[in-house]
Formats: structure tokens, C-alpha cells, sequence
């Protein structure tokens, strides 16, 4: 059996998803990688059985020059349609049993659908969000003219995001979070089929705990939370924060793991998080983890348990905190049983199985 793979995204839990994929897959079938990017990935081949890199270079906009932002949305989304088309055309000339589509970071349902067989299943990590999301899609503060150019920039995009996906028969959800919030706002069924962890490179290790708090996201989802509950510690804990940064991959997977082991607790506060693989990471590790009470969190961790789940409240988060700084026997034991969740259910070879359960039915 013969699968093509695709996608054209930046580093992150989306790209991880797809080496992962492949990597157990690549065991049992002939996966071939088709990927967009600004330069070439080194050590792909491990994984595939053939790679086709095709680059594609977008301009950088900062949010001051609007001949950029005008560029982008229509030059370079033109530019990036006939390369779909190209990429496409490939594909299909090597008439594969499956082509399975990662997710755009231009577009979020990539041109690549639109020009593909029915054997094409999309992993569709989440909606358009700056249409279909309350939190992301309200601009009324906006003033006018930009207002009107934002308007109807993000209608454009929606109908490029549903067109993309009209011809998609399989399109698989990280999340029953995911799949609910896809059917409502595509109305089109979803497979759910979760994410997983790599047990044997995220686990215990026997170092020093000097990190009171870790806090992995972006600076605008969540971190505003835990830095307002700062204010409410008498004695403020040793926060350490990673930022994701577009493009970079400023933290190696090796890193990483030492820095969820150097931690007493992990918080997970980013607004409606589709699935989330950082606070599977770090109960992999061995770290309980306090999330809100929204999106993927709610599935991935059993409150009390594995860790806790709380409402967005400063106060909330803080008694939360504390109460896992306070007591060691509490926190050693939840997070031996965060470890044991993730060995049990949120595998990367578990995640595959469902996969290929799924893709049975895919033609």
C-alpha cells in the first residue's frame, strides 16, 4: 500500500503530527512526503520513502506595511494555488491508495484539496479560526478603513477555506473538541483521532526540580492569565517561560524534555486550545499539569488526578498552584499518574492504530 503525505507547516505540534504519523507508518507502507517550505528539512528520509521538497518563499509582514499585507493576500495566494495545482498534478500521476493532508498555515484548508480524488483524508487540527472563532473573529474595535479592508479580506478567506474543503469525503479531528467545532462550522463529518507522545523520549528523569512553574505558548493566549496571578502569591514562584516563535524552533525535543523534568508544575492556559500536545509532554514527564477548563484540555487530563482543570480565574489558578507547590507527596503522586495515563492511552503507536482503523473506510 502506497500513501502520499503533504503539508506546509511551521514547526509545532501540527508538523510534529506528521513525522510522527509517518515515522510508524513508513514501517508498514510506502510513504512518499510532498512539503512546501522556505528551505529544505535535513533527516527526512528516515522517515519517507521518497521526498519531494518544493520551495516557496512568502514575504514577512510585521503589521506596518499594508503593500506587504495586500501582496499576501492575493499575489502570493495566487502564487501558492498554482503550486498546489503543480504539487497535485504529481500526485496523482503516481496514483497512490491514500494521500493523506496536513493542514495550511496560509490558507488552513490547503488549494492541495481541491484538486485531489476522493482518496484524499484531511487532518484538519482546527477551523479557520479568525472566521469561525467568537474570540478570534471579532474586529468591531477596528477603525475604518481597516475595518472594511479586514472585513473583507477574512470573507475571502472563508471562502477560500470552504471551497478548499468541498470535495473532502474523510477529514479527520485531534479532538472531539475539534470535531464538534468542525462540524458546526464546515458541516461536515469528522473522525476523531487523537494525538499521542513519543513515551520514550518524553519521561522521568532523576534531576533537580528548580522550576516552580513552566509555561509553554504564545505570549497572547494565556500567559496574561498566569502573569495577573503572579500578583496574588505572597512569596511568587520561579516561573520559567518558553514563547513560541513563528517559524523557529527555539527549544530542541532533547531540551525540552530536561526542562519538563526541571518542573514542579505545567500550566496550560491558551484560549480554547484545539487538542494540546504540551501538557501530554509533560504529564509524559512525569509533571501534573493545571490547564483551564476548555477545548482538548478537558480530554487529555482527568482533574484530579492526572492534574486540575479550572475556570479562567486568577485566584483559581493561584490556589491551584500552591496547592502543588505545598505539598510534595501530592504532586509525586499525581504526576506517577500522569505518566501512566499517557503510557496507557496517548500513544504515538496507539494514535497511528486509530489511523489506520479509519483509513479502511476512507475510499
Amino acid at each position: 500500500m502506497r500513501i502520499a503525505v503533504f503539508h506546509e507547516l511551521d514547526f509545532g505540534g501540527a508538523r510534529r503530527t506528521v513525522s510522527e504519523f509517518a515515522k510508524r507508518l513508513n514501517k508498514i507502507l510506502d510513504v512518499d512526503l510532498y512539503y512546501i517550505d522556505d528551505k529544505k528539512e535535513r533527516g527526512l528520509r528516515k522517515n519517507y520513502k521518497n521526498v519531494f521538497y518544493y520551495p516557496f518563499h512568502p514575504k514577512s509582514w510585521k503589521g506596518k506595511n499594508w503593500k506587504i499585507r495586500l501582496y499576501k493576500d492575493t499575489i502570493e495566494l495566487f502564487k501558492l494555488y498554482n503550486l498546489h495545482k503543480k504539487i497535485a498534478h504529481n500526485i496523482e500521476l503516481k496514483n497512490y491508495d491514500y494521500i493523506l493532508v496536513h493542514p495550511s498555515k496560509f490558507t488552513q484548508a490547503p488549494f492541495l484539496l481541491r484538486f485531489l480524488s476522493n482518496k484524499c483524508i484531511y487532518y484538519c487540527q482546527e477551523p479557520l479560526r479568525m472566521v469561525y472563532d467568537p474570540y478570534l473573529s471579532n474586529i468591531s474595535s477596528i477603525k475604518f478603513p481597516k475595518f472594511f479592508y479586514e472585513f473583507l479580506i477574512r470573507k475571502i478567506r472563508k471562502w477560500i477555506d470552504i471551497y478548499n474543503l468541498k470535495n473532502t469525503k474523510t477529514i479527520l479531528a485531534n479532538s472531539n473538541f475539534s470535531k464538534e467545532f468542525i462540524e458546526k462550522s464546515y458541516g461536515k463529518k469528522a473522525e476523531v483521532c487523537y494525538l499521542g507522545v513519543e513515551t520514550s523520549l518524553f519521561k522521568p528523569l532523576d534531576i533537580a526540580k528548580t522550576i516552580d512553574v513552566l509555561f509553554i505558548g504564545n505570549k497572547n493566549k494565556g500567559y496574561d492569565l498566569l502573569n495577573k496571578s503572579l500578583k496574588f502569591f505572597k512569596t511568587k514562584p520561579k516561573v520559567y517561560t518558553i514563547f513560541r516563535k513563528n517559524k523557529k524552533k527555539n527549544v530542541s525535543d532533547k531540551e525540552l524534555v530536561i526542562i519538563y523534568n526541571k518542573s514542579k508544575v505545567l500550566v496550560a492556559l491558551n484560549q480554547n486550545e484545539p487538542f494540546g500536545l504540551i501538557p501530554l509532554e509533560a504529564m509524559a514527564c512525569g509533571i501534573p499539569v493545571i490547564a483551564v477548563n476548555e477545548g482538548g484540555y478537558r480530554e487529555s487530563i482527568i482533574n484530579g488526578k492526572t492534574g486540575y482543570l479550572t475556570e479562567r480565574n486568577t485566584k483559581a489558578l493561584r490556589d491551584l498552584i500552591l496547592r502543588l507547590l505545598n505539598n510534595d507527596k501530592l504532586r509525586i503522586d499525581m504526576g506517577e499518574d500522569a505518566r501512566k495515563h499517557v503510557e496507557e492511552k496517548w500513544t504515538w503507536d496507539k494514535s497511528t492504530d486509530r489511523f489506520l482503523q479509519i483509513i479502511k473506510y476512507a475510499k
